[in-house]
């Protein structure tokens, strides 16, 4: 992006079995103390799995060469699976939570003919969701919010490719390695009780940006390590 213009990105995200860690600390006991069925561990940490997806909003501003930064906002959905004694207990919500990061990326090298471009982005994150149904060895309604902060460093390599020439088709074509920190807290409303944990997660990904007209474009996006993310939307550039 040239210094001074700043693009709006309308984009589609999903992810399946993330890994969420939570503290159980009640020893000798079967759930935490908001009645969650967590295994009967006597204490230690459980490993639950989440799934979900969200509609969201990016403005991306770079008031000059080498950054930028970017803020996002949007709804989604969210279920959490944790396992029991014998079955997996699955907490999901009839209604939407909100979403909202942001963040800045630095460009350590630019791109030219001969070498692709290095750089370097750090964000943070933070969801709600509400939580009011569970299905497994329970059920029925529960009243609880699940909160999943993130903070996030990623190192990214990516290289523009116009076979058409200046003003044609564009192919930019990305990838690099990511650290991700989940920060989860579940607490049930009705009793103001707590439980959560923390999960460190570092995965490669890989997109691609395409650009059929000069400030207008597609993209999409994946990553592989402790579950399956996605995402893809445009770009339009101004």
């Amino acid at each position: 992006m040239p210094a001074g213009s700043f693009q709006i990105v309308p984009y589609f995200s999903g992810f399946q079995d993330q890994k969420l860690n939570f503290a159980v600390t009640q020893p000798a006991t079967c759930s935490t103390p908001n009645g969650l069925p967590f295994s009967c561990t006597g204490g230690g940490t459980v490993e639950a799995s989440g799934s979900g997806q969200a509609a969201m909003v990016k403005v991306v501003a770079q008031p000059w060469e080498g950054f930028q930064y970017y803020l996002s906002a949007g709804a989604g959905s969210f279920s959490v699976a944790i396992p029991s004694v014998t079955v997996t207990n699955t907490l999901s919500g009839d209604n939407p939570g909100v979403i909202f990061d942001g963040g800045l990326r630095a460009v350590v090298v630019p791109d030219t003919i001969v070498s692709p471009a290095v750089a370097v982005d750090a964000g943070f994150s933070g969801s709600w969701y509400p939580l009011d149904q569970i299905s497994g060895a329970s059920t029925g309604g529960i009243d609880d919010r699940l909160t999943i902060l993130n903070e996030q460093v990623a190192v990214e390599t990516s290289h523009l490719f116009c076979p058409m020439g200046v003003g044609g088709w564009k192919f930019d074509p990305y990838g690099g390695v990511e650290w991700v920190r989940y920060q989860t807290d579940l607490k049930d409303l009705s009793d103001g009780s707590h439980a959560g944990g923390l999960t460190d997660v570092v995965t490669p990904f890989a997109g691609i940006r395409i650009g059929p007209y000069p400030h207008e474009g597609v993209f999409g996006e994946a990553s592989f390590v402790d579950g399956y993310h996605y995402a893809g939307g445009l770009y339009i550039q101004f």
